[in-house]
């Protein structure tokens, strides 16, 4: 049986990195924890390791989900569903396309900067659109009937007839565009201003390049951009869409197109314009 002098000094040998540790946090702490051996310190310290990481894991998992259902508002993959359903019952609405930053490629050399116009379902549409020839400013006017396409001349503004495929903005679905957004838009969620006192459901998400075929044409297939829609509470029809991000080949990832939909209650037409 070894001496308590030697059982003291063993212990001050075993305990020597208890003491170096606990020490610094509180010189009195030492006195009970010196006696400790170390194999069951280290266990101790792993036991309130593990612990710790769990508890830490729990208060992450339980934070506020920022899509989920609230009193004051839906969860935002349903906000999407009944905005989806919502917007299938408009026969008609105005359009406009706008770029922050960057422009979208057309056929032809054309480069657009800005469009606006009116959908009337199922075969009516018109375009007002504002784009880059080089380094001439042209404006260009559409309309399509029936399958049947009329557009000015980009120089002399004059009106005339031409085959559907023929015109820049052939690829141009509003409708389609809509349909898509609403339906593809993943991993939804709450912007901070998800609830505003407008009335609006802010909800971010990610959108694949695909999907904006309607509204630009040729994109980059494998492509993933960033999605801000902003959705009337009340109604739940679809406001706006931001979209950022590399959509055509000779875009960069500072893109932005911002596209706004109105008019949804207001009587609208469109007539040959010749």
């Amino acid at each position: 049986m070894r001496s308590a002098a030697q059982s003291t000094a063993q212990c001050s040998t075993d305990c020597l990195f208890t003491y170096q540790v606990v020490v610094t946090l509180s010189t009195v702490t030492f006195i009970g924890v010196c006696f400790v051996p170390m194999n069951r310190f280290f266990k101790l310290l792993r036991v309130m390791l593990l612990t710790l990481c769990v508890v830490l894991t729990a208060v992450a998992c339980s934070g506020d989900d920022t899509g989920a259902a609230t009193p004051d508002r839906p969860a935002a993959a349903v906000a999407l569903e009944q905005a989806r359903s919502a917007m299938a019952d408009i026969p008609q609405f105005k359009f406009e396309l706008t770029h922050p930053t960057g422009k979208t490629t057309l056929q032809g050399g054309l480069g657009l900067r800005k469009a606006s116009g009116t959908v009337i379902a199922p075969d009516k549409m018109s375009l007002d659109a504002e784009a880059d020839l080089g380094r001439v400013f042209v404006r260009i006017q559409a309309v399509v009937i029936d399958g049947q396409t009329w557009m000015t001349n980009p120089l002399t503004g004059n009106w005339s007839s031409i085959p559907p495929q023929d015109s820049p903005f052939s690829f141009l679905d509003p409708v389609g565009l809509v349909a898509n957004v609403l339906d593809q838009t993943s991993e939804p969620s709450y912007a901070d201003s998800g609830f505003s006192n407008a009335g609006q459901l802010v909800i971010n998400g990610k959108l694949p390049a695909k999907a904006l075929a309607p509204l630009v044409g040729t994109v980059i297939g494998d492509a993933v951009l960033d999605a801000t829609l902003v959705i009337d509470a009340n109604t739940f029809l679809l406001q706006s869409a931001r979209l950022s991000g590399k959509l055509q080949l000779d875009d960069d990832e500072t893109f932005v197109r911002l596209i706004s939909f109105s008019g949804f209650d207001a009587e609208l037409s469109i007539e040959p314009p010749v």
